[in-house]
């Protein structure tokens, strides 16, 4: 009788305490533990392509597969630049590629000109050293900005509204590496990094690009030779992957033939989408309980990794009311699971909530009676 009054009681709340509002109290023992998924509202993508002589498919394939990348983006309305570089420092150190060298959400045709910028040729060196070429690109970046930067400075010092401080920045304008913008770093090679310092050193270059504070919006993914062995003769990206763990990106295979599905997983980290959600206590591993709340509006096709879907409270509610129910899928290579060494539930593949939507994490604490 106990256990049924409590899921009857649980069925009863739509709110949680992560809302920071006031909730009715729950029984001892039980929790709710709520999420708003959001996304960053802007973007800085440095895109760091091998330009060795192996590999026009996978360049190909990068530019096939990018609406894959963007689609994202664009749901969002998230404000992006994007630029290319190559991993050879010696032809090219610090620059970006491509014309235009930055593009943008109004950049015209935009997916035939990121196609263009990511055909970076194979006469590059075979010494592939990617995470120098980022970290030359962004120190070059930072010096082109510096001047900039001041001048909008010393505009902001006589302002007294924000109005007055958007319109400096409006006046003096930085195109990539962004003041307030998300850094996220993409290498695309099917070699190893060759850089001269250890990966830890790049790390910090980093995480310090975007100032003290601000290590948590730099990440950097990876599509690579898989780790440690692959079977389509690429050599394993030991050290990408390495930096990919230290920052919580995502790591693709340079071994697929169709890019689609690793530029998704990419695309939901580069727009901050979190994929891991932690539980205030320790569960009871049989009692938990994963629910993802969406927009009434969203579509039955944004839904499809839904193992089931409720939308009986949407009844003449807006489509932005957040109570269609989701029931993801749990396991496998698009569903959640949990992690107890971290205390976290993982959402793998495409089962990541999307933008504007709501973790809900239900439970019982392993110490209730």
């Amino acid at each position: 009788m106990r256990r049924a009054a409590a899921v009857a009681f649980l069925a009863l709340l739509s709110v949680s305490c992560r809302d920071e509002r006031l909730v009715p109290s729950l029984p001892p023992g039980y929790h709710v533990d709520t999420y708003a998924q959001r996304s960053a509202s802007a973007v800085d993508v440095l895109w760091v392509v091998d330009d060795s002589g192996s590999m026009a498919p996978r360049q190909e394939a990068l530019a096939r597969n990018f609406q894959a990348f963007i689609a994202l983006f664009r749901e969002g309305r998230i404000d992006f630049r994007m630029g290319v570089a190559t991993t050879d420092i010696f032809t090219r150190p610090g620059e970006l590629v491509g014309e235009p060298r930055v593009l943008a959400p109004d950049t015209p045709e935009l997916e035939r000109a990121f196609g263009d910028s990511v055909r970076v040729g194979t006469q590059g060196s075979a010494y592939e050293a990617g995470l120098e070429a980022a970290s030359r690109v962004l120190e070059r970046q930072a010096r082109e900005n510096a001047p900039v930067l001041e001048a909008r400075a010393a505009c902001e010092s006589g302002c007294a509204s924000e109005a007055c401080r958007e319109a400096c920045a409006t006046a003096h304008p930085v195109a990539f590496l962004r003041p307030g913008a998300w850094l996220y770093l993409a290498f695309v090679t099917d070699e190893d990094d060759r850089s001269p310092h250890d990966v830890r050193t790049y790390w910090r270059m980093f995480e310090q690009a975007k100032g003290i504070g601000n290590d948590g919006t730099v990440v950097a993914s990876a599509i690579i030779g898989d780790v440690p062995a692959n079977g389509c003769g690429a050599e394993p990206g030991t050290r990408y992957a390495e930096l990919v763990t230290l920052t919580g990106g995502e790591v693709g295979s340079i071994c697929d033939a169709d890019f689609a599905d690793t530029l998704r997983t990419l695309a939901t980290s580069a727009v901050g989408l979190r994929r891991t959600f932690a539980l205030e206590q320790v569960p009871k591993v049989d009692t938990l309980r994963v629910r993802v709340r969406h927009p009434c509006g969203t579509s039955q096709e944004s839904l499809q990794g839904c193992e089931s879907v409720d939308r009986a409270a949407c009844e003449a509610q807006s489509a932005e009311a957040l109570e269609a129910v989701c029931t993801p899928v749990q396991g496998g290579p698009d569903g959640w699971t949990y992690e107890p060494a971290r205390r976290v539930v993982f959402f793998a593949g495409g089962s990541v909530p999307g933008l504007g939507t709501r973790v809900e994490l239900e439970y019982v604490e392993e110490d209730a009676s």
